[in-house]
Order: C-alpha cells, then structure tokens, then sequence
C-alpha cells in the first residue's frame, strides 16, 4: 500500500511518500514540486532550505520504506501533540478563528497525562468560550514544522469534528492573539479558506466542506 504524509512548513507542504508518480497522480499540483530520492539527513534539510525561498510550491522526498521516511523525520526534531477541532453548531455552521492576520482553527497542545481527545475539547473551548461540546469522529492528522527558542519542532496535530450550541457566548482568547470568533455556514466558506493556512484547508477538505 502507497503510503504518503503532508508536512508543512513556511504554509508549504513535503511530501513524504513510497510513491511519488502515485500522489501526483492523485495531486496534479504536485507536479511542480522539487523531487528528492532517498529518506537521507541530506534531503530532508535541503528539502527545508528549499521551501524557504520563494517561488518553491513544496517539496517531494520518496522512498521505498514508510518507516525510514518517518524514522529520519522523528530523528530531526523533537516531536510534540496538540489537538483541536472543527465546531459545528444546531444550524450547521462551523466556527473559525482570526489569529494573527489568518483565519484558522481552534487547536493548542497536549497538556502531561491528558488525552488527545480531551486536550482536542479542551483547547476548542478556551479559545472560543464554547462550553457545551461533544466530540465527534476524528476527521485526521496534520504536522507542522517550526522553531521554538532555537530548537526545531515537529507538531502533530490530532483534528477531530465536535458538536456545539449557538447559545454559547463566544469569547475569543485574546492571550492567544485570537482577535474574533465566528459561526461561518458552509456556502460562506470561500473567502475565510482562502485567507486560511494550507494546512487549516487541508483539515477542512478531510472534514468534506468545499468552496
């Protein structure tokens, strides 16, 4: 079975993948992408280098073994957990966050001893002010490369569909640079998505919104 995973950094997308001709397949838009062959320290830090100049769209890096794709990743940075969630209320409508110049979606990371799922509903209701939430499937996972005081970071973050109530009073957390929180109805999507982050509209696809 093909094996692939999407790691974003600068909102740009490597591809880790045992079959590169198979996702472009899948991906049309891949095919501009800088192709790499081999799960080496080499690739994977020109892959990086790569994706901070402009102009590059992403990064392919292929190889034959899912585990040495991933076992070199996981020996490059240090690895943490965040959950969040895509909130919908009685009337159908998902509720998206405006966080430093980008619409976005309520998430933050894993607290010691606490479950994904738990840490998923917690986050979602401080930074929004939602009280009653219930958790619903897992939609998928996404990761974000960054650094953090010097040392380069690998998020996983866990996404999960959750129900909610309009009745709530959003509060948006201003200590985590949220400036607004939003009940949005699917066929209002386009314009927040299109000011989203790749990986937020990624999330947003695997849960089935179009736009």
């Amino acid at each position: 079975m093909n094996f692939s995973q999407r790691i974003y950094f600068n909102d740009k997308p490597l591809i880790l993948t045992t079959d590169k001709e198979a996702f472009i397949q899948d991906d049309p838009s891949a095919e501009s992408f800088t192709a790499m062959a081999g799960a080496t320290l080499r690739n994977y830090t020109q892959a990086i280098q790569h994706l901070e100049r402009p102009g590059i769209k992403g990064v392919i890096i292929e190889d034959v073994s899912e585990d040495v794709l991933l076992d070199q990743l996981h020996a490059m940075y240090t690895s943490i957990d965040a959950g969040g969630g895509i909130a919908y209320n009685e009337l159908g409508e998902l509720l998206m966050i405006f966080r430093r110049g980008k619409w976005d979606l309520p998430k933050g990371k894993l607290d010691k001893g606490e479950s994904i799922e738990d840490c998923a509903l917690r986050e979602v209701s401080e930074e929004t002010g939602l009280v009653h939430l219930t958790l619903g499937d897992k939609i998928c996972d996404t990761y974000h490369i960054y650094t953090l005081k010097g040392e380069q970071m690998l998020k996983r973050t866990a996404w999960y569909k959750m129900g909610a109530t309009s009745s709530d009073t959003l509060q948006p957390q201003e200590e985590e640079n949220i400036m607004e929180a939003r009940w949005v109805h699917p066929n209002e999507l386009k314009p927040l998505a299109d000011k989203a982050y790749e990986a937020i509209r990624e999330v947003l696809k695997r849960a089935g919104l179009t736009w």
